[in-house]
């Protein structure tokens, strides 16, 4: 039987292979996976890449603005 969530707009992740691969195109810093909002998350850039269909949108205008997370206290 065919996965529930198939066809155009379908919830896919990314392949979890590549993820260690995938680096912000502005920072070079790795991504973090956000399945809640489908992104790639640059926590110290405060921007978050849209994945879609299980592809990643890893141009700059595509991404959007998220709150950055604040550096840890000590």
């Amino acid at each position: 039987a065919p996965a529930p969530e198939t066809g155009p707009g379908a919830a896919r992740p990314p392949e979890p292979s590549v993820l260690p691969f995938l680096v912000c195109p502005l920072s070079k810093r790795p991504l973090r996976y956000e399945a809640a909002t489908q992104e790639l998350v640059n926590e110290e850039l405060g921007i978050a890449y849209p994945v879609v269909d299980g592809i990643p949108t890893m141009l700059p205008e595509a991404a959007r603005k998220v709150p950055a997370r604040p550096a840890e206290q000590h």
